[in-house]
């Protein structure tokens, strides 16, 4: 029902915030999540539209290291 979306939102944040706090070695509060400015919106939603993440010429994608991504934000 309507009034568990904030509950959900709330939830899916969280998530989003463990995975960047993961990828990055960073302490991600909601602030810097919502502030990030991260887009992982693919540009073109199509069936022949590329994703934002391709894998190398083996066919092997990178795999996410902590202290490797950082978040500018302010």
């Amino acid at each position: 029902m309507f009034w568990d979306a904030e509950y959900g939102a709330k939830s899916t944040l969280t998530g989003i915030i463990g995975r960047m706090a993961t990828y990055s070695g960073e302490v991600i509060d909601f602030e810097k999540a919502l502030n990030s400015g991260i887009d992982l919106m693919p540009k073109n939603y199509s069936f022949d539209a590329d994703p934002l993440i391709m894998p190398d010429a083996n066919g092997m994608y990178a795999i996410a290291t902590p202290g490797r991504t950082r978040y500018n934000v302010s």
